[in-house]
């Protein structure tokens, strides 16, 4: 009878994932229900300015049973603390969004009202308070900040970015990195259509430093900073979107064109494996004897 090799599972991973999908899944229901709070107060205004009357609501009533969705019955205040009750018709809207709300919410919606002294009937009592509801916290994923860092990428140079080294002793001359008559070095960043976008130097003869080695690696690492700075942001945009919800992690992006076949290059945010279009992650190298060997795409620098 044949047998099969079971296949492996990293347990300790998989419940890794699992904790973080959960806890994504949890944001994303503290999140809709903020927004959802955002819409209460958007009906309730809707529902009180007409032309004869000025909106003059503070806070509405929310009615919960414990384990089930919340209720409204339309009573709210006004900000003299006057108790009112909207009409009926303007109802509907209203306890649409509020039974969106769940204990399981409780956390984000809470901290917006008060509790209410005594039951009301059989239920708990709170009072939602409109202005507070209404004003919606942005997500760092479409703040201001995150837009302009988008805005600087899509106008910077083609990417990826690359970089050389060139070294020089102290009459000009042309040495190989690490050469003991060296005293200056120039880092050069390039784009990926061959323009030079930055030049960073460092100088180490004699009385320039006490430390050259260690100059000459921190600007080294500085330069390396700054020539993957732009694939690294896109990674992370990337997957701050998808924790967010606005977009597929898997979802493939360009990154460039192979140095062996010329084809485009696309990867995902989970991994940085290059695929072209058709999936493949290798293509054919020719040798001088006209050979050919089945090599990895790599990245065009």
């Amino acid at each position: 009878m044949p047998t099969t090799t079971p296949y492996s599972v990293n347990d300790a991973e998989l419940a890794d994932a699992l904790d973080e999908a959960r806890e994504r899944a949890g944001r994303a229901e503290d999140r809709l229900a903020r927004i959802v709070c955002a819409h209460i107060a958007a009906a309730v205004r809707d529902a009180l300015t007409t032309e004869s009357a000025a909106f003059d609501a503070t806070h509405l009533r929310l009615l919960r049973h414990p384990g089930e969705p919340l209720g409204a019955d339309g009573t709210y205040w006004t900000a003299a603390g006057e108790q009112r009750r909207l009409e009926m018709l303007d109802l509907g809207p209203l306890v649409g969004w509020v039974q969106q709300l769940t204990d399981s919410t409780l956390n984000v919606w809470g901290p917006l009202c008060e509790e209410e002294d005594g039951l009301v009937g059989q239920a708990i009592g709170y009072r939602l308070d409109l202005a507070q509801a209404a004003h919606l916290p942005a997500d760092v994923h479409t703040s201001t900040r995150v837009r302009e860092i988008r805005a600087r990428l899509a106008a910077g140079s083609h990417r990826p970015w690359s970089w050389d080294e060139f070294t020089w002793s102290h009459r000009g001359a042309s040495l190989p990195a690490g050469d003991p008559d060296a005293v200056h070095t120039d880092f050069v960043v390039y784009d990926a259509g061959g323009p030079q976008v930055a030049e960073v130097s460092v100088s180490y003869g004699p009385g320039d430093t006490d430390t050259p080695a260690e100059d000459v690696a921190e600007t080294r690492a500085n330069v390396e900073l700054i020539t993957r700075a732009p694939e690294d942001l896109l990674y992370l945009l990337a997957y701050l979107d998808h924790l967010a919800g606005g977009a597929d992690a898997e979802e493939l992006h360009l990154r460039g064109y192979c140095a062996h076949c010329r084809r485009s290059l696309y990867s995902s945010t989970p991994t940085d494996e290059l695929n072209a279009a058709d999936g493949s992650t290798q293509c054919e190298r020719r040798l001088p004897t006209g050979r050919t060997i089945p090599v990895l795409h790599a990245l065009s620098t």
